[in-house]
């Protein structure tokens, strides 16, 4: 767990980074987890995640709208990291409270992110890949805002 953070505080840091430097880091960061046949389940399924969240958002935006901002991506790539890295950190530390407290968190990230959807039309089945894993760490839509989500979660602190 101790390395998974490492990593992706790292990926934070890359903030300064030009054009879609950011993106293209987090993606390559989660493709090499998921590529690595050492890598530990929860380091698996949060890159898996990660991965197909960042593929999605710019493959939807391209449908779209036809052009991206590389400032945008980045943006997007970078909260969507924050919110993960978040949520995680909130979930270990409260690892020995009740189990209301724990579902009342994760609550809190799966309501944050099903409140800021990104587009209006998507495929359902699609966007809520992830909710419904019952082997999951991320039960989080794909078709989020992570900006707009990452701003809530940090109002509910």
């Amino acid at each position: 767990m101790k390395k998974l953070i490492i990593v992706m505080l790292l990926a934070i840091s890359a903030s300064t980074a030009q054009a879609q430097e950011i993106y293209d880091y987090l993606l390559d960061k989660a493709e090499q987890v998921v590529n690595d046949p050492a890598s530990k389940e929860i380091e698996l399924k949060i890159a898996q995640f990660k991965s197909t969240a960042l593929r999605y958002f710019r493959k939807k935006i391209i449908e779209q709208e036809g052009s991206i901002s590389s400032t945008w991506l980045d943006a997007q790539a970078l909260a969507l990291n924050e919110f993960v890295t978040n949520y995680l950190i909130e979930l270990s530390q409260n690892s020995l409270a009740t189990e209301k407290v724990r579902k009342e968190l994760v609550m809190k990230y799966c309501n944050a992110s099903e409140n800021h959807a990104m587009f209006k039309k998507v495929d359902t089945e699609e966007a809520e890949l992830f909710i419904y894993d019952k082997g999951g760490y991320t039960p989080f839509s794909l078709n989020t805002n992570w900006v707009e989500a990452l701003e809530e979660t940090k109002k509910k602190n």
